[in-house]
């Protein structure tokens, strides 16, 4: 976008106020007190102060009129009513992305409020849209509760701001943290495992806590603590994956987490260290593959 001359200016000594005002002031000082001699140079010297502290009122305008155009985009709630499909309290305050106040980016529940048999605390926001309407929602648990068959945790999720527990206008719990120990696809869960709801085309996600794994009766092994389990509804394990780099030894083979996946019988990884396969020493990061009906071990690229 181009600006004229005097836009880019103001932009500038407004921006850079921690050298303008000092310098302003400098120049102030110099007209003010400056020696005999000046003359005719101190206007220039008032001019250029003049023209250094123009910007700061007009910027301090646009603030006022945006803080004062900000509010349009906001309505408190003076009654219980249903936004965007919920049922809210009075005091209630919801934030629009338009004056028509057609498009909700989040809420913020004056209280502990009751929605969808869910006790919500603090701000809700969406976290899937279909269209401008909001499909899904992400809220914080103001305590632990047992919801859609999981014992879910109170609080927020620590790795996104949508909050703590995802549900959708049914009730339905499409994420959230278990408070105990639950028994999902198969698996014992331990108590901190975030559940991500999957379908019959997407799996579902288990990422579990960074002090406990949980044991893969398929596998014979034990995941380890921080990895994420794609598992299908069938209870088949897909694929684990995890930024850390665990180690998982499956058939006395040391895998690396970052890539393993499930290919029916068949474990496609990589090597977590250096390990013998079929009698010769194969360095860490060497991909195999391993039968887990046979247990035989084969590299991957041969």
């Amino acid at each position: 976008m181009r600006l004229p001359w005097w836009a880019l200016l103001a932009y500038v000594v407004v921006k850079y106020w921690f050298v303008t005002i000092p310098v302003a002031i400098a120049l102030a000082l110099a007209a003010w007190y400056g020696a005999p001699w000046l003359g005719g140079l101190r206007w220039v010297l008032i001019a250029a102060v003049v023209l250094l502290a123009l910007p700061f009122p007009a910027a301090a305008g646009v603030a006022i009129y945006q803080s004062f155009d900000a509010t349009r985009f906001w309505r408190t709630l003076e009654v219980a009513e249903t936004i965007a499909g919920l049922y809210l309290p009075a005091g209630s305050k919801v934030h629009y992305a338009d004056k028509k106040h057609s498009i909700v980016v989040s809420i913020e529940l004056p209280s502990v409020t009751e929605i969808r048999g869910m006790l919500l605390r603090g701000t809700l926001r969406p976290w899937e849209r279909q269209g401008d309407a909001v499909k899904i929602w992400g809220g914080i648990l103001a305590e632990d509760q047992r919801l859609d068959g999981l014992p879910c945790r109170a609080g927020p999720y620590p790795f996104d701001k949508s909050g703590g527990i995802i549900f959708d206008d049914a009730g339905t719990v499409y994420r959230c943290t278990l408070a105990s120990e639950h028994e999902l696809l198969g698996l014992k869960l331990p108590p901190g495992t975030t559940v991500s709801r999957g379908e019959d085309r997407q799996p579902w996600r288990l990422l579990l806590p960074a002090n406990a794994g949980v044991h893969m009766p398929a596998l014979t092994t034990t995941a380890p603590p921080g990895v994420t389990l794609s598992v299908a509804s069938s209870g088949r394990i897909e694929r684990i994956g995890s930024g850390h780099g665990q180690t998982i030894v499956v058939c006395g083979v040391p895998l690396n987490s970052m890539s393993f996946d499930l290919q029916g019988e068949i474990v496609v990884s990589k090597l977590a260290e250096s390990f013998a396969v079929a009698g010769k020493l194969r360095p860490a990061g060497s991909t195999v593959r391993i039968d887990l009906a046979t247990g035989n071990v084969a590299v991957s690229d041969e």
